[in-house]
């Protein structure tokens, strides 16, 4: 990685650049929310006119999966660059960029939700390579033969968006599963409710942002005092098992369920304002009598 000398910061930059994308098909490229383009100025031969075509990706090769986006010129302070190609796209911001005298950038910081993997930046003859986490890092065009620090004159991104994360929200109750809240088979106006719900949590398929569990305890719901155990996300199958047991006499027979609910897309956790967006995927239910002991499992994947 190079070791550049930094200048100073500037708010804002006069010109815009001309945005491109490398994929590996039919690609397009959006500034903002509109086609990337060079403004009037330099479409009439001034400014950087020389960059009206895209060029190759100035990385020599994108690792895994991801596609090269690429922006010709200089990256501008406080836009947004999304990049497409063949149904994947992902987005970077720039937070600030480095000017030297005369209002050349030779450096920039920028920020995303994607996963971009290495950024390629391009100034005189050289290009600087960075691998190492870039987003959030003041990222530079080499110095020159000179020893001079040079103006940027492209910048390729080697990123994905990825596979947006299914997250699920996970019911252990008494009574029969619920397959469509507010649907025919929800009499209530909130889902269980504390009176049939045992233990509930959200999790997403990767297994992170887990939130509410208890594994294991003991709870009264409608008469019915139910121990359960182990209850657990595994995201190597996309599963949930628990055992549940009957251990109270006076609880009688008792129908327990244990259900699986993709949540709205982009949510993480429950929310009762959402509730009836909830899709439903898997449920398992048992009947227990006086000390029976079974073991639910659902398969998320539906």
């Amino acid at each position: 990685m190079e070791d550049v000398d930094k200048q100073g910061r500037t708010g804002s930059i006069g010109r815009r650049r001309l945005l491109g994308v490398i994929g590996g098909g039919a690609a397009t490229a959006l500034l903002g929310t509109g086609v990337g383009a060079a403004k009037p100025d330099h479409a009439k031969g001034k400014g950087n006119s020389g960059n009206n075509g895209v060029g190759p990706c100035t990385c020599d090769g994108c690792p895994g999966d991801t596609f090269c986006g690429k922006i010709e010129g200089a990256p501008e302070d406080g836009e947004t660059y999304t990049f497409e190609s063949d149904g994947d796209s992902f987005s970077v911001t720039v937070e600030s960029v480095t000017e030297k005298e005369g209002g050349e950038i030779t450096c920039f910081v920028f920020s995303t939700d994607d996963d971009i993997e290495q950024v390629c930046v391009k100034g005189g003859p050289d290009t600087a390579t960075y691998d190492d986490d870039p987003e959030g890092t003041e990222l530079c065009a080499p110095t020159n033969p000179g020893g001079q620090q040079a103006a940027i004159s492209n910048a390729s991104f080697c990123g994905t968006g990825g596979d947006e994360l299914e997250c699920y929200q996970i019911d252990l109750v008494e009574g029969e599963v619920i397959t469509e809240f507010g649907g025919d088979d929800d009499p209530g106006e909130a889902g269980y409710g504390n009176a049939r719900r045992i233990e509930n949590f959200t999790v997403c398929e990767d297994g992170s942002n887990q939130q509410d569990l208890d594994s294991s305890g003991t709870r009264e719901r409608e008469g019915c005092e139910i121990e359960w155990s182990g209850l657990d996300f595994d995201a190597a199958d996309n599963t949930v098992d628990v055992e549940v047991k009957l251990p109270s006499p006076a609880s009688g027979s008792c129908t327990i369920t244990l259900a699986g609910y993709l949540l709205p897309d982009g949510e993480t956790e429950y929310d009762p304002n959402t509730l009836t967006e909830q899709v439903y995927r898997s449920s398992d239910t048992v009947e227990l009598n006086e000390g029976d002991s079974e073991t639910l499992t659902i398969d998320l994947d539906g």
